[in-house]
């Protein structure tokens, strides 16, 4: 009678042995994190602010941890194939993924099925910046504020266009928030990214696009773009440019770039990529580089991340019902 109660003692004795060594293992993967090169996925073409940010701070960090951050560029079908790539990584910390609000918020109700699970797939490791936007005209469009770009587009349907950075980016959601709100015709035009969209406006090719203040305000300057709208807030480099809200839409999206490893990757190891984007953004040459295209750093914690993006999700869940945004069939 006696064998049974051993058993069940060494049953627990080894489960408590197993336990203890799957703490100190964590615990030395830790410490000896990251023993080799590491890489970010970047689901967008180079050439845009999420990628210059990528490879700025990926630079820090490397000087910091004494292994070299790769930025892989991955872009296409509304970021789904970088997302995908990342989603399978090995959850050891090596690969991670920048993005916008787009891949994880945004995607799952705009599309009927995704590649990745935006809930599952991913452990949200830090908010790395957030950014403040602008709607931005070419110098030659026969407007020069965003209530005139409102009347000539009733007046003109169809005629007035929209770069955005594909399906379900975050201009294509400002220029559908735009239509619903004032009932107008504007057409979309999509490029693979804002390092494509960009440059089109500058160009003339396209009359109005969305973009960040750092890329937008010295072609302000030079009076190539003339600034519509910023987005959320008001700027201070743009004194007299009124915000989309006060012009009366504002589906209150943030934009903010964040960095994520997939899931299961272990929380001591998340905590520790975590720590370390933190220190790199208090550096002074990406002090440097944030203030010049008005990025704000974050740098916060895995949980506290997480908790931001759950919260974003049943924003956009939110504000794409209000807008009257249907899901669409998956590029």
């Amino acid at each position: 009678m006696l064998r049974p109660r051993n058993l069940a003692i060494g049953s627990r004795v080894t489960a408590a042995s197993l336990l203890a060594g799957l703490v100190i293992t964590c615990s030395a993967t830790a410490q000896s994190f990251p023993d080799k090169a590491l890489h970010i996925i970047v689901p967008f073409p180079t050439g845009g602010l999420v990628d210059s940010t990528a490879r700025a701070v990926g630079q820090q960090m490397s000087e910091t941890i004494g292994q070299p951050v790769i930025v892989e560029n991955r872009p296409g079908a509304s970021t789904f194939i970088g997302m995908q790539a990342c989603a399978k990584a090995p959850p050891d910390g090596y690969t991670m993924c920048i993005t916008t609000p787009d891949s994880l918020s945004y995607n799952q109700f705009l599309f009927n099925r995704l590649p990745y699970d935006p809930e599952n797939d991913f452990a949200p490791i830090t908010n790395l910046v957030v950014t403040n936007n602008l709607i931005v005209a070419h110098s030659s469009a026969p407007f020069n504020t965003f209530k005139e770009m409102i009347a000539y587009a009733r007046a003109n349907p169809g005629k007035v266009d929209f770069g955005t950075w594909g399906v379900g980016s975050i201009p294509h959601v400002y220029l559908e928030a735009i239509k619903s709100a004032f009932n107008v015709d504007i057409t979309a035009v999509p490029y693979k990214g804002a390092g494509q969209a960009f440059p089109a406006i500058i160009a003339g090719e396209v009359q109005v696009s969305y973009g960040g203040l750092g890329f937008s305000i010295p072609h302000i300057k030079s009076g190539k773009l003339k600034a519509l709208a910023t987005t959320p807030d008001p700027s201070s480099l743009l004194p007299d440019t009124p915000t989309m809200k006060q012009e009366g839409v504002e589906p209150g999206l943030p934009s903010y770039f964040g960095i994520y490893a997939p899931a299961h990757t272990p929380m001591a190891v998340q905590e520790r990529l975590a720590t370390e984007f933190a220190k790199a953004l208090k550096q002074p040459k990406i002090q440097e580089f944030l203030k010049a295209q008005t990025l704000l750093g974050i740098g916060n914690s895995p949980n506290e991340f997480a908790a931001y993006v759950k919260a974003d999700r049943a924003n956009a869940q939110r504000a794409f019902q209000a807008m009257g945004l249907k899901p669409m069939d998956a590029p």
